[in-house]
């Protein structure tokens, strides 16, 4: 049986949220949370864009120039940065599902935390890597 939509979503939302649980039916506790934060995400960049299609005077003014009192600058709220940061949280929150492609069956591959890692032999005793020995002859 699929999952429920959760109450609150908009048109936008709701459509994503069927689309991938009709695709997936086998979602887990974790990847139901964050499809549902997807679809947040979607209605909010649908509401953005609706403000950023609309009347100019929704998302710009006109303010006195502080460089010249007979000028006007227009000023662009943020509604612009907002919907491209949204776009993009949405983007990581359906990557972070990684959900099998419905024609091949494959699962994106797994990517673990980045940064600095700890060598996975120790530097002293056990096995030489190349790298280890590319270092030492380099520093020879």
């Amino acid at each position: 049986m699929p999952a429920a939509i959760p109450p609150g979503l908009g048109a936008g939302g709701r459509a994503l949220w069927r689309d991938i649980v009709k695709a997936h039916d086998d979602l887990d506790a974790v990847q139901l949370v964050q499809l549902q934060e997807a679809c947040r995400a979607k209605d909010r960049l649908d509401k953005l864009d609706e403000i950023l299609r609309g009347e100019v005077e929704v998302w710009t003014t006109l303010v006195e120039s502080s460089q010249n009192p007979d000028a006007a600058e227009v000023k662009i709220d943020g509604a612009l940065q907002q919907a491209n940061a949204t776009a993009n949280l949405m983007k990581q929150l359906l990557a972070a599902m990684r959900l099998a492609d419905p024609e091949t069956g494959k699962k994106p591959q797994y990517r673990g935390p980045r940064g600095a890692q700890a060598p996975s032999v120790p530097r002293s005793g056990g096995k030489v890597s190349s790298l280890d020995r590319a270092r030492a002859a380099k520093s020879s």
